[in-house]
């Protein structure tokens, strides 16, 4: 799910897979054309509105099913066309067209056990940053930008000026009802952003995977891979890398390192990258999806429990405003 400004979003423990799971995933097993299901087993605490079902095929590969809590379509024609340009997605093998899609399991830890556990060092980091050096190296013409469908690719022409200061717009009210000692660095951020204009405007959009969620990135042994190509879209980089940042934040990373940059193998401004990521911040405090997810008793108390203290932790940070501003200088 494409959330505002790219705000990292919180994973849910999956379901119980229903009864029927199995069946689903022995069809598409058969459709793909592959080794029967010996074995199956669940996994939980990864997925957020799909449901998870590992199976071991009699070759001892195995495949995941994606089963979406609704129907979509077939996600082929997008599949194909992230295979054809090498970013690292798993591969899909078939779908239906109620949800279920058919991908290789990646083996591995997720970015988010590895930084509970203080595992994250330069080499870590290297990798994740070449994983996004993939993704970001199909590029578009600028200023398009827009989303991926599971069938077609659509773009507008959008100003990534435009757009940081529709964030700050967004969350001035509430900045003027809670902290209205803030509304003079409002100003000051735009004066920053209109400063860096040209600067901003000469990012050249991308491929982007859209959800920096840590569970969404896998660590291998050589490679991390990112998982849950649901909703990639083409953006500016630096919304993404500040995406990333964000929830590297919220995963006790202060700010990506030069590890990660190392991995990139790009330059990157990173007052730029600060602007951008002040801007994101902003555009999460003007949201209210946030506020209605942990409101919604439809979810897990734990999962409420933790986008409530994300969302605090989110607004600390852009509560010292004056601070990241004087960093630019």
């Amino acid at each position: 799910m494409d959330w505002r400004c790219h705000a990292p979003v919180p994973p849910l423990r999956a379901t119980l897979v229903p009864v029927d799971a199995r069946a689903v995933l022995e069809e598409l097993v058969s459709a793909a054309g592959l080794p029967p299901v010996i074995s199956t087993r669940v996994l939980s605490g990864q997925g957020f509105d799909n449901q998870l079902l590992v199976g071991l095929l009699s070759d001892g590969h195995e495949v995941l099913l994606r089963q979406s809590s609704v129907p979509a379509a077939s996600p082929a024609p997008r599949a194909n066309f992230l295979a054809a340009h090498g970013v690292g997605a798993p591969r899909l093998y078939t779908a239906n067209d109620e949800g279920a899609v058919l991908v290789d399991y990646i083996e591995g830890e997720t970015l988010a056990a590895a930084a509970r556990r203080g595992g994250l060092g330069d080499r870590e980091w290297q990798l994740v940053g070449a994983a996004y050096r993939r993704i970001h190296a199909v590029q578009f013409p600028a200023p398009l930008r827009g989303s991926f469908g599971p069938e077609r690719l659509e773009l507008t022409p959008t100003d990534p000026v435009q757009l940081m200061h529709a964030n700050v717009d967004a969350a001035e009210p509430e900045i003027r009802a809670l902290r209205p000692s803030m509304l003079p660095h409002l100003s000051t951020l735009r004066d920053h952003i209109d400063a860096h204009a040209e600067e901003l405007r000469r990012e050249i959009p991308c491929l982007t995977h859209t959800d920096a969620n840590f569970h969404n990135l896998i660590l291998a042994a050589d490679r991390v891979t990112l998982i849950d190509w649901d909703h990639p879209g083409v953006r500016y980089p630096l919304e993404e890398l500040e995406a990333l940042e964000e929830h590297a934040y919220l995963n006790g990373v202060a700010e990506l390192p030069e590890a990660f940059f190392a991995g990139y193998g790009r330059e990157v401004s990173r007052p730029l990258l600060r602007l951008h990521r002040m801007s994101g911040c902003l555009g999460h405090v003007g949201s209210r999806e946030w506020a209605e997810m942990a409101a919604d008793s439809r979810h897990p108390p734990e999962l409420r429990s933790m986008i409530r203290a994300w969302d605090e932790q989110l607004k600390n940070w852009i509560y010292q405003i004056a601070d990241h501003l004087e960093g630019l200088a």
